[in-house]
């Protein structure tokens, strides 16, 4: 059972390798990549709470644990949302493209195994982690 709460913090651990963008409006000015990344950080610091706030408790039932990781990936999705709302440079504009595409994945994943997900070697967010880092997004890599 204590391997369960292990897996739902490494959810949310992961859950903070969000950041992604898309094109958002094509009349919005882009953000210099020091904005982006500022911005992009601060909400994954936000959502990093909101899943925080999610952990159960150390007896917790398997079917509240899974529970808990099907509402981490609804939070994934609604995170890159909010990061598909600014406008990232077109420098970067791939990778970001390439992380939330990994993203979409890794909340599906969760969103239909729950926590089986996780209880595996591979790890559903590893290539979107390693894309964070590369972009400079520091709170959204644990």
């Amino acid at each position: 059972m204590s391997r369960i709460p292990t897996a739902l913090a490494a959810a949310t651990i992961l859950t903070l390798a969000l950041a992604g963008c898309g094109s958002s409006s094509s009349s919005a000015k882009a953000l210099t990549k020091a904005q982006w990344t500022t911005k992009t950080n601060a909400i994954c610091k936000t959502y990093s709470a909101k899943t925080a706030a999610l952990e159960p408790a150390n007896d917790a039932s398997s079917a509240d644990v899974d529970s808990a990781v099907k509402k981490v990936a609804d939070l994934v999705v609604e995170e890159v949302g909010k990061i598909k709302e600014l406008k990232e440079p077109s420098s970067i504009s791939s990778d970001v493209s390439a992380m939330l595409d990994n993203l979409k994945t890794a909340a599906a994943t969760l969103k239909s195994q729950g926590v089986a997900a996780l209880s595996g070697t591979t790890n559903p967010f590893e290539d979107a982690n390693t894309k964070a880092t590369a972009l400079g997004l520091t709170d959204c890599v644990s």
